[in-house]
Formats: C-alpha cells, sequence, structure tokens
C-alpha cells in the first residue's frame, strides 16, 4: 500500500512538473521575437537614424529610447511610423533601443532590442582642398586626420544636374545636392575614387564645370562612419574672365519739345516740356521761373 501511495505522489509531481513546463513553452511561444528586428538605416555624421519592422504589428506597442553612459541617463525618442533619429552631441558611448509589449498574448510579453554607439567621430571632420597655381583643373584634397583605426576614402561626381542648377547651385547646402540626387548617382558620373585609403589625393579633373565631392571617414575599429560633402567650381575663374562685360552709355538728349508736338530750341520757363532721349525714354519737365 505505501508503495502504491509513494508511485502517486511520484505520478503527480511528474504531472505537476509538466504542467510547469507546458506552460512555460506556451508562454515562451508567444513570446517569440525572433522575427522583429532593429537597424541604423542612415547617418550623416553625427546624426543617426533607425528603423524597426515592429510597426507592422498592431499587437505590438513600443518606444525608442537612448542611454548616454557618459550622463547615466535614459531619454525617449520620437517615433515616425518605425523611424526614429537621434543627435549626439558629445563623443562617447550611447545605447539605442526599443523596448516592445506585445498586448495581444496572456500574460503580455516584452522584449529590449538596442545596439551600441560609440561616437568617434564629432564636428572636426573636413577636407580642405588648394587649386593649382598655373592649373585650374590641378586639385589636391587633404581630409582631417583622426587615430590609426581610421580609413579615409574620396569620391568626386560630375552630374548635368549641376549644371541645370543654374544660381541655385551656390545657394543650395553640400548636402541638400546629394540628397536631392537620392544618393543615385550613376557609374558614368563617377570621375574619382579611391580604392585605398588615403587621406591626400592629388587629382587633376579633364573637364571644368560643377562637381560634387564626396569625402568619408571609416573606422574599422567601431564600425562608426562620418562624411561630408564640397561642391567644387573647377575653373570657374578662367571662365569668368572668359565673359565679355559691356559697358551701357548714358542717353542722349535727342530733342525739346512743347505739349502741341513742336521742336524747342530755346528753353522756356513757366512750361511744360518734352524731353526725348537716344534710348526712347521721354520726360516731362516743368521749369519753375521762382
Amino acid at each position: 500500500m505505501r508503495v502504491f501511495l509513494f508511485k502517486i505522489v511520484i505520478m503527480k509531481k511528474i504531472l505537476t512538473l509538466l504542467m510547469v513546463m507546458l506552460t512555460t513553452f506556451s508562454v515562451n511561444a508567444k513570446c517569440d521575437w525572433s522575427g522583429y528586428w532593429m537597424k541604423k538605416v542612415n547617418q550623416q555624421q553625427n546624426v543617426y537614424t533607425f528603423q524597426t519592422n515592429i510597426d507592422w504589428d498592431s499587437c505590438v506597442d513600443y518606444t525608442w529610447l537612448v542611454y548616454d553612459y557618459q550622463l547615466k541617463r535614459w531619454d525617449t525618442l520620437q517615433d515616425f511610423r518605425g523611424y526614429t533619429q537621434v543627435q549626439f552631441n558629445v563623443k562617447g558611448k550611447y545605447k539605442v533601443g526599443l523596448k516592445a509589449i506585445n498586448k495581444c498574448t496572456k500574460p503580455w510579453c516584452d522584449t529590449f532590442l538596442y545596439q551600441i554607439i560609440d561616437i568617434t567621430i564629432y564636428g572636426k571632420a573636413d577636407v580642405d582642398y588648394k587649386v593649382g597655381a598655373h592649373n585650374c583643373k590641378y586639385y589636391s584634397f587633404k581630409m582631417t586626420e583622426f587615430d590609426t583605426c581610421v580609413e579615409y576614402y574620396y569620391a568626386i561626381y560630375k552630374d548635368s544636374l549641376f549644371e541645370e542648377l543654374g544660381e541655385y547651385w551656390d545657394t543650395s547646402s553640400n548636402l541638400y545636392l546629394w540628397l536631392y540626387k537620392n544618393y543615385d548617382f550613376a557609374e558614368e558620373d563617377l570621375v574619382y575614387y579611391n580604392l585605398n585609403s588615403q587621406r591626400e589625393v592629388i587629382h587633376t579633373f579633364q573637364d571644368s564645370g560643377r562637381h560634387l565631392l564626396w569625402a568619408y571617414w571609416y573606422n574599422k575599429c567601431t564600425g562608426i562612419d562620418t562624411w561630408v560633402m564640397k561642391k567644387i567650381d573647377v575653373c570657374v575663374t578662367q571662365r569668368m574672365l572668359n565673359v565679355k562685360h559691356l559697358k551701357v552709355s548714358e542717353p542722349k538728349l535727342i530733342g525739346v519739345y512743347d505739349m502741341l508736338g513742336r521742336p524747342v530750341y530755346n528753353i522756356r520757363e513757366n512750361e511744360i516740356l518734352i524731353y526725348i532721349y537716344s534710348d526712347g525714354t521721354r520726360k516731362k519737365i516743368f521749369k519753375s521761373s521762382n
């Protein structure tokens, strides 16, 4: 009898353990987040854009968060239908994350997706260039130097759009030209690109006119990249020297007439007279005796 009761107790414990395991398996099955992701989709110097596919699931509520390791502080970020954007104004380490809760499960499931961002380049990235003294197509470029982890790359584009912009070329920002093309430069638009890392580059342009320089810094140790755009007007000064400027002379007075159209050879006072000039303009002039 005792052996029988003992077997019953053992069976109950086994059944209870199986129920717990089945319940845990059921909850975990409902809390499977393997199909969801967040990733960096764009970077403009210290401005990062992230995207998630959680936005497509009506069961899930989520919040974008950023953690500043320097200040030891969390902040929320605004959501733009699955996208968010954050600007890092201080060099250092950050965590951009996504807190998600699935309300369709019982009990509710939650998870936290994140990426670590290490800002090693900020605010100092720039590229200087000099034009040859005797050749306006000869350029030397020099990018800002950073540490040994950084690689340096150049690309130069020439597109018919640049000439079509007219005066807007001068007023548009360098970044606007890049975004206006939507990164869509054709292969024939690329006039120069260095395959190996070079901080200083010498390039002789084949054509004059408007070009767009793209300077790119890549930190191979952290995976952080930074880039700068610059407008280049090749031989623009030389083109300006070839433009002929016409000097416009002042119009000459060719006749004076009274209100009846009769020529007046002696200027009379207290009378309206019509002055006619060589460029066709007419003026009514009244000279008072007072």
